[in-house]
């Protein structure tokens, strides 16, 4: 069953449930103020009836009991019937006999009115009110043939209108859920094909503000994401294959001249052997990088509130103590909320990077001020027009090209400084070298 025909069929019920309690309603409403009025009516022709001559003492000794004219208030539909304490008819409209029961007289001695329903034997429904006066009874009645017509012609009326009412909510229903689910179709289209084909480029529609519309939208900004995901990582397994040429090739190299000359002179050997060592350290690192980027090893690391000066410590201590160089740092007690490690590993790259092209001797300078780390070196510097493009995966530039490393250092810098809502930068020192860093929003 398709969801228009679902909803089609809901809203026709709900709707008809909802018509039939208000036609209920209205009908016992009806009923009831009709009945009201019946009785009203009853009150004001017995009260008539009673002020006519003898008509309170229906069985008086000696008195000639008369027939009661066929209109004897000079109103169609209503009879009258009198009768004695013991149930004996004195006198009634011609043709009309109307049924006595207990439950119509008064039997406490008080003259209490008792209303009743009844049908007579002709057939017809009255609306009876007892009275007992003196020593007889006197009931009037109502003929309900009228009331009866006007109640049936209205449940009659009510129950067309509901399936009127049953027929348009459904047609209503359907149509408007039409151009809903017309979007649900074209967008569970669009997923069948990404399913089978595992192309990114499907159109997925996106008009309207209901929710169709809304994921229709969040969809095709899935398949953006995705597609950039795929080409990002299409382009790294790219990179990363034109970089691994380059180690290799050497490596091979340097083996095939091992093998080829066994009588190699020791200080050539040992030449070859510190390239194949400086080779390797290259491909190590590398792969090492490569893995972290494709695996995003702290993906389920929650960020938090920190200290950025507490964590830069750490980082500071361990790389003075790898290289053996001096790393000062000054830093403030700006807050961010960040993912420590990946934070710290940000903070690491810079600081390697900067390790590596001074070979001044000199000490490297960590800052943090409010929220920015700045890592300042005094190397050669950053060539014009390489500052941003420092930051792209494998790039490195021309005075890089014989130095140690991936070309993905800066690159995870960028990435981890983008994930926090942050934004990375390159300058040339003052005095020469450069400022290399990024910046995060403070808390």
């Amino acid at each position: 069953m398709s969801l228009r025909l679902k909803v089609a069929i809901l809203l026709a019920v709900i709707v008809s449930v909802g018509v039939t309690a208000v036609s209920i309603i209205t009908y016992r409403a009806t009923d009831t103020r009709l009945m009201e009025e019946v009785d009203r009516s009853l009150v004001q022709a017995t009260e008539r009836f009673l002020q006519l001559p003898g008509r309170n003492r229906p069985n008086v000794p000696g008195r000639t009991v008369i027939n009661i004219p066929e209109r004897p208030l000079g109103v169609e539909q209503f009879v009258v019937q009198v009768s004695d304490l013991s149930g004996n008819v004195l006198a009634s409209t011609e043709g009309v006999s109307l049924p006595i029961t207990v439950a119509g007289v008064a039997t406490d001695g008080s003259s209490t009115p008792a209303y009743s329903s009844v049908t007579t034997a002709e057939g017809i429904d009255y609306r009876v009110r007892t009275v007992q006066v003196s020593t007889g009874v006197v009931q009037l009645g109502r003929d309900l043939t009228e009331n009866l017509n006007v109640l049936h012609d209205l449940r009659e009326r009510m129950v067309l209108v509901a399936a009127i009412v049953a027929v348009i909510a459904a047609l209503v229903g359907w149509f408007t859920v039409s151009g809903v689910t017309r979007r649900l179709r074209r967008l569970s289209t669009a997923v069948e094909e990404v399913a089978t084909t595992g192309r990114l480029d499907v159109e997925a529609p996106q008009s309207g503000n209901d929710e169709a519309g809304r994921l229709g939208r969040r969809f095709s900004e899935m398949l953006t994401a995705l597609s950039r995901s795929r080409d990002q990582q299409q382009r790294l397994v790219e990179d990363a294959g034109h970089e691994l040429r380059t180690p290799l090739t050497s490596l091979r190299t340097n083996l095939d001249v091992l093998r080829r000359h066994s009588d190699i002179a020791p200080d050539v050997r040992a030449q070859i052997v510190t390239d194949i060592d400086r080779d390797v350290a290259d491909l190590e690192s590398l792969v090492e990088e490569v893995v972290s980027l494709a695996a995003d090893r702290h993906a389920d690391e929650l960020p938090q509130p920190v200290v950025l000066r507490n964590h830069v410590v750490t980082v500071v201590e361990r790389a003075a103590r790898r290289s053996g160089r001096t790393v000062d740092l000054m830093a403030d007690e700006s807050v961010s909320i960040v993912r420590p490690q990946l934070f710290e590993r940000a903070v690491s790259n810079l600081i390697d990077n900067a390790i590596k092209f001074d070979t001044s001797g000199g000490p490297i300078e960590v800052d943090i001020t409010k929220g920015t780390v700045t890592v300042c070196d005094r190397g050669p510097g950053i060539e014009d027009g390489q500052e941003s493009r420092i930051f792209e995966r494998f790039h490195r530039a021309n005075s890089a090209r014989t130095l140690p490393g991936s070309g993905l250092g800066l690159s995870i810098v960028a990435d981890v400084a983008s994930s926090h809502g942050g934004s990375v930068f390159a300058r040339r020192r003052t005095g020469g070298g450069a400022e290399v860093g990024f910046t995060l929003p403070t808390v």
